[in-house]
């Protein structure tokens, strides 16, 4: 009898342990499963951030196609929520906020942070391009055969580069043909390296938002103002000038980037996706959404009556021949920095052509 009840207890003793080694594992489990699904990235609502309004065609022609894209593609997994017109931010702070993750994805123009990615200022040079398709095929490419262009955007996740149609000089009362025509004048300036190019012309410099031109150019603050075309329609500057002098002056480069942690965050199946969405297929995105509404900003503009100059072959040598010290001056500058400035310039003659 005593051997039956040790028996009896013993099994008892047994059951017990084993069914709390079963609840740990499967307590474990569970606690694995919730980690699993909290640092897995499968859902989630990203913040993005941009400067310009949210009625902007770049909100709405690109960064939202690739956003909805993503949505879609993940059945509302990765959802997002828009601030647009510098809510979280200054134009000249977007890329460092989603350096730091106060955005998930943020959208500016390299020029608003001076110095910081001195090899993408290429596309920025004079007349090198005619259209916003060109200039961004030419930036994009770029980056992805130079390690010293990804080396520029290493402290986030580059989505695509890309840039809007060329800048040409738009005044209220000042019609400009010549090189000459722009001395002693105050022209807007979009970054560092037109500040350059206006300068080398004899004019002064004035930096400011696309946000203030309109009342600037209003109010005589500026004579001139180098801006696309596109943004005649865009800020309504069709309203407020008279000449628009066609000469491809330069280009404005914008990056459209994700925080690192952010990126790591989503599992493997969602970052290839995310990869595949964005790149080379948002570069040809951004390109034709620029081009179209260079068409519609210059329409706008020849319907309100503005008087549109286009530069002869003849013309155009005196304006070239004006701005070769820009050229000369950032091959040397690079050099000096210790980047590959001529084989840099010498591959983008090359992509022109």
């Amino acid at each position: 009898m005593k051997n039956k009840k040790w028996t009896a207890i013993v099994i008892s003793v047994i059951v017990l342990m084993l069914a709390a080694c079963g609840a740990e594992d499967e307590s474990g489990a569970d606690a694995k499963s919730d980690d699993s699904s909290a640092n897995s990235g499968a859902e989630r609502e990203l913040i993005v951030s941009h400067f310009l309004p949210n009625n902007h065609p770049i909100q709405a022609n690109i960064l939202e196609v690739f956003l909805k894209d993503l949505e879609e593609q993940t059945d509302g997994r990765i959802s997002w929520e828009m601030y647009s017109a510098g809510a979280l931010g200054e134009p000249n702070a977007q890329y460092d906020m989603a350096v730091t993750g106060t955005a998930d994805i943020a959208l500016s123009v390299h020029g608003f942070t001076p110095g910081r990615f001195p090899l993408v200022s290429i596309v920025e040079l004079p007349f090198l391009v005619e259209t916003a398709g060109e200039s961004t095929e030419l930036l994009w490419t770029l980056y992805e055969e130079f390690d010293q262009f990804k080396d520029e955007h290493a402290d986030t996740t580059p989505l695509w580069l890309f840039t809007v149609d060329p800048a040409q000089l738009i005044s209220a009362d000042k019609k400009i043909e010549n090189p000459e025509d722009l001395k002693g004048l105050r022209v807007r300036s979009p970054s560092p390296l037109a500040n350059e190019i206006i300068e080398t012309l004899g004019a002064t410099p004035v930096s400011m938002p696309m946000g203030e031109v309109y009342d600037s150019l209003q109010k005589g603050v500026v004579d001139v103002a180098m801006v696309p075309i596109s943004e005649a329609n865009d800020y309504n500057l069709h309203e407020v000038i008279d000449y628009v002098t066609f000469g491809n002056f330069s280009v404005t480069p914008f990056f459209a980037v994700m925080n690192s942690e952010t990126f790591e965050s989503f599992t493997p199946e969602n970052q290839e996706l995310i990869k595949e969405i964005s790149g080379k297929e948002m570069v040809n995105v951004a390109a034709e959404s620029a081009v179209e509404a260079s068409a519609e900003g210059r329409k706008v503009a020849e319907d309100s009556g503005v008087e549109i100059i286009e530069l002869s072959d003849e013309q155009l040598e005196k304006w070239e021949d004006a701005l070769q010290p820009v050229y000369d001056n950032w091959i040397e500058n690079m050099e000096k920095e210790g980047y590959p400035g001529k084989e840099i310039f010498e591959r983008m003659e090359e992509l022109r052509k």
